[in-house]
């Protein structure tokens, strides 16, 4: 950890690094930019990379700072390293790979999270590159499958957001032990937003605060059966810790099923048309669903 605490910062930001030097480098100048707010950014940083070392090293002083991990923790253990070194009332979760475009919008987030009574609140997600507006989900993965798990108890209409950018009091995580570290990554987003509408009350989110995303930056040099084997890992942990044990096979069956049936599909399409990245991706995805779910079933 670099440099003391020499003032009182209204929100602690949150940050993991994972080879993402250059897409934070940019979040932090957006957030430079950022008026009438005091922060502070805590980056946790996973790559156990030397040179990202000396990099984020450079960055650090009294409004950032840097705890450098000797194992890649994953996205929840990092984040909730990173919480027990924050100073600030509220928390916000912050991928290196957002950028705030707006100066007041940080300053506005903060007044909203207090005007409301969530207790989180996320923003708009704008993924420029994909021409894509991200709203928080209404229900979680598969929940349409689901005939005996109790969602009742859980507060609010909004189900779960994306961990790329999320706020909510620094008590209130350390409430519910922030991320389940049972995740490495992908699903804790889902998870937390489950034990928070369970726990402590809805899930909040407000469009006019946009916040914008690249997407899949930490994975940019990942094999894609590699990143389609952690999503799944994480989806198939959150099912098991969620849903009752007979949607959990019902879910299982009926995606082993159609993971099946694109295998098979694309491989005619490829004896005909050639193979396409696209396909490549979606075979990665469907072979990453087998192997998986038999894990699960074994």
């Amino acid at each position: 950890m670099e440099e003391s605490m020499s003032f009182q910062p209204e929100v602690s930001i949150l940050m993991v690094n994972y080879h993402t030097v250059t897409e934070l480098l940019r979040c932090l100048q957006s957030l430079a930019s950022q008026q009438d707010v005091v922060y502070e950014v805590i980056i946790v940083d996973n790559s156990g990379d030397l040179g990202e070392r000396e990099k984020l090293q450079m960055l650090c002083g009294p409004q950032v700072r840097c705890v450098f991990s000797n194992e890649n923790l994953g996205f929840g253990r990092a984040n909730n390293l990173a919480a027990e070194y924050a100073n600030a009332e509220l928390l916000l979760i912050l991928n290196p790979d957002t950028t705030l475009q707006e100066t007041t919008l940080l300053r506005r987030y903060i007044d909203r999270f207090y005007a409301g009574n969530a207790a989180m609140l996320a923003p708009l997600i704008v993924e420029s590159s994909k021409h894509k507006l991200i709203y928080p989900r209404q229900r979680y993965p598969s929940q349409a499958l689901c005939k005996k798990t109790d969602f009742s108890g859980l507060a609010g209409t909004v189900a779960w957001v994306l961990g790329a950018c999320m706020m909510m009091r620094r008590q209130d995580y350390l409430r519910i032990n922030g991320f389940d570290s049972e995740y490495f990554m992908y699903g804790e987003d889902a998870d937390i937003c489950w034990r928070i509408r369970a726990e402590l009350g809805p899930i909040g989110f407000d469009q006019t605060l946009a916040v914008h995303h690249i997407g899949g930056a930490s994975e940019k040099q990942a094999a894609s059966l590699s990143k389609w084997m952690r999503k799944r890992q994480g989806q198939y942990l959150f099912f098991r810790k969620r849903y009752h044990p007979d949607d959990v096979l019902r879910i299982v069956f009926r995606q082993r099923v159609r993971a099946c049936f694109k295998l098979v599909k694309n491989a005619l399409l490829n004896l005909c048309w050639g193979t396409s990245p696209r396909r490549i991706d979606d075979d990665a995805r469907s072979t990453a669903t087998l192997v998986v779910t038999a894990e699960l079933l074994g």
